[in-house]
C-alpha cells in the first residue's frame, strides 16, 4: 500500500524521536518507519529513540498502553523511553488546563529526549527531530475547531509539516488508509476511549461535523487540504514581514526570561491594522510559545486597540496579563498562584 509520506522532513542520519501513543496513527508511523517505507532516508534504529508518555490520567488503560509501546518497540528493534507524569494533579496546583497542559509536558519531554540523543550520537541538537503521527484528518478537525471558535488566517493553515524540531510525515495520509495498512499487517493498536466522549470539542467534531461535511461534499478533505495549503503559503509570507517588525518594535532588554515581553505601541500603532495583529501574535508566540498558540483571535483584535488606547489592563487568559504603560504595551506572565483567579 502506498502512503503520501512527506519524506523529506528526515533522512538516514537524523536522530530521531518518534512520539508513540498506541494509538493507530502513531503506531502506524513506526510500523512505516521499521518497515523502511522512507527509503533511502530512513534513520538506523540506534539513530531513532521512541518516546511513550503516561500522563498518570487513565489508570491501567494507560499502563496497558504503556506496556503495549514497549512490547512493540522490542518487537521492531527500537530503543523505547517512558515518561510517567502526573498531569491531573500539576494541572490542578497550577490551575490549568489538563489538556493544554498534557501537550505542554509532553511536547518538553520530547525535547529534552531529542537533546539526549543528539548529544549521545555527538550530533547538533538543531539537527534532531521529533516526528508526530498527525494525520489529514488531524489537519481538517484542527480547521473546524479553531475555524468554528474564531481564529486569523495563520491558524486556519491548520498543523504545519514542520514546526521547529518537530516534523508530522503523515500529515497527508488518512486515517481510514492507516487503519486499513494495520489490519493488513496483522497489527493491533490501543483505542483512547476519551476520542469517542463527544462531550470535547475533538471528539464532537469528528463524529458530527466531519461526517456532515464528507455528505454534503464527499472530496471536501482534498478541497480543504488545497485551501489550507494556500493559506499556509501566504502565512509564510505575512509572518516573514512580521518577524521583521517585531526585531524593530521589541525591546529585547526588556525581555525576562520568558516572563515578560515590552513593545514600541507607539511604532506599532502606524502599521496597517492587519499587520499589527499580525505583529502582536508573531511576538507573543515568540516570547510565549505554549501560551500564545491558544489565545483566540478576539484577544489580538484586543491588543491591537490596547495600543491607542489611554489606558488599558487585562488578563488575556492562558495565564497571560498585558497592560498599557507610556510608549510600551507589556504582557506578562502571570505567577502561577494567581491563575484562573
Amino acid at each position: 500500500m502506498e502512503f503520501p509520506l512527506l519524506t523529506e522532513l528526515f533522512d538516514a542520519v537524523t536522530p530521531l524521536v518518534v512520539m508513540v501513543s498506541g494509538g493507530g496513527d502513531s503506531v502506524a508511523l513506526l510500523r512505516l518507519l521499521a518497515g523502511g517505507a522512507f527509503g533511502g532516508r530512513t534513520p538506523a534504529p540506534d539513530r531513532v529513540r521512541v518516546l511513550h508518555v503516561n500522563h498518570g490520567l487513565r489508570g491501567a488503560a494507560a499502563d496497558g498502553d504503556e506496556a503495549f509501546v514497549a512490547e512493540l518497540c522490542d518487537r521492531l528493534g527500537y530503543a523505547c523511553v517512558l515518561r510517567h507524569l502526573d498531569v491531573g494533579a500539576r494541572a490542578a496546583e497550577e490551575k490549568r488546563n489538563v489538556e493544554d497542559l498534557g501537550r505542554e509536558l509532553r511536547y518538553t519531554a520530547a525535547d529534552e529526549l531529542c537533546d539526549e540523543l543528539c548529544a549521545a550520537l555527538d550530533a547538533d541538537p538543531q539537527a534532531g527531530r521529533i516526528a508526530t503521527a498527525h494525520t489529514l484528518d488531524d489537519r481538517v478537525e484542527t480547521f473546524f475547531e479553531r475555524a468554528l471558535f474564531g481564529s486569523g488566517t495563520g491558524a486556519l493553515a491548520s498543523i504545519r509539516p514542520e514546526r521547529g524540531r518537530i516534523v508530522r510525515p503523515l500529515l497527508r495520509c488518512d486515517r481510514t488508509s492507516l487503519r486499513t495498512y494495520l489490519q493488513a499487517q496483522d497489527q493491533d493498536w490501543c483505542e483512547d476511549a476519551t476520542n469517542t466522549d463527544t462531550t470535547r470539542t475533538r471528539a464532537f467534531i469528528r463524529a458530527r461535523i466531519v461526517p456532515a461535511a464528507e455528505e454534503l461534499a464527499p472530496a471536501f478533505r482534498a478541497n480543504l487540504e488545497r485551501t489550507m495549503d494556500l493559506l499556509a503559503e501566504d502565512d509564510a509570507l505575512l509572518d516573514e514581514l512580521a518577524a521583521g517588525f517585531v526585531r524593530d518594535f521589541c525591546d529585547a532588554q526588556e525581555q525576562d526570561e520568558g516572563q515578560r515581553l515590552m513593545l514600541d505601541a507607539d511604532m506599532l500603532a502606524t502599521l496597517d491594522p492587519v499587520m499589527i495583529r499580525r505583529v502582536l501574535r508573531r511576538a507573543l508566540l515568540d516570547a510565549f510559545p505554549a501560551e500564545a498558540s491558544r489565545l483566540p483571535q478576539a484577544r489580538y483584535l484586543e491588543l491591537a486597540g490596547a495600543l491607542t488606547a489611554a489606558s488599558y489592563q487585562a488578563d488575556l487568559g492562558r495565564g497571560l496579563r498585558a497592560k498599557r504603560a507610556p510608549h510600551a504595551l507589556i504582557i506578562e506572565k502571570l505567577p502561577i498562584w494567581r491563575r484562573g483567579e
